[in-house]
């Protein structure tokens, strides 16, 4: 589906700061392909394309949300990608503490309330997206939200006396091209993706 249309002005800004760059310096900084000057940029599991000329983006239905703005933001904040593994909260992000409070409420507390009991079908349903085991907590799965973005997602098994409890890290680098808005926006949305999954 075309990008959501509420999103109009803040769109018309991401293109405005991307007019003059190559669409193949766009596609090389963020991992992306190319094909003409569309840019085909894989984001966990899919793809969301890019028409740098008819300056359009092409969001898949499961990605819902701000998707096609946060993509324009990404790519120009891969201009000045450089890789660091360290992981990080989001609390720990530049500018993270507006967001802060809603990010904990809509991505971290629902995965400890689902993974909580049963932290193994953690990395079952994140398959689909791209999900790979990772060894932290009682389970993690990590996902390439974007080629030069990874997101870890943790959970820790709660018993009668200690809650369970979860958490969502931000490799550094790829934290560097978002905003702290986009970043909450995408955690929160990986969130509902996996809790969706439970069917």
């Amino acid at each position: 589906m075309n990008c959501n249309p509420a999103y109009g002005q803040a769109m018309a800004l991401a293109w405005k700061a991307l007019e003059g760059i190559a669409p193949r310096e766009l596609a090389k900084s963020s991992g992306a392909s190319l094909q003409g000057d569309d840019i085909s940029l894989p984001a966990l599991g899919s793809t969301i394309l890019i028409s740098m000329t008819d300056q359009m983006v092409t969001v898949p239905p499961e990605l819902s949300g701000g998707w096609g703005l946060i993509a324009l933001h990404h790519l120009m904040g891969c201009r000045d990608w450089k890789r660091d593994d360290e992981w990080m909260s989001f609390e720990q992000l530049k500018d993270a503490s507006p967001f802060a409070t809603a990010f904990r409420q809509r991505a971290v507390t629902p995965l400890a309330s689902r993974f909580g009991k049963a932290p193994k079908e953690l990395s079952k349903v994140g398959r689909p997206l791209g999900g790979r085991s990772l060894n932290m907590g009682d389970a993690a799965a990590l996902f390439h939200v974007f080629p030069r973005l990874r997101l870890a997602a943790i959970v820790w098994q709660g018993d009668g006396e200690v809650p369970s409890g979860a958490n969502m890290l931000f490799d550094k680098g790829g934290a560097g091209t978002l905003p702290a808005e986009d970043l909450a926006e995408l955690g929160i949305c990986l969130c509902h993706m996996l809790i969706s999954t439970d069917r």
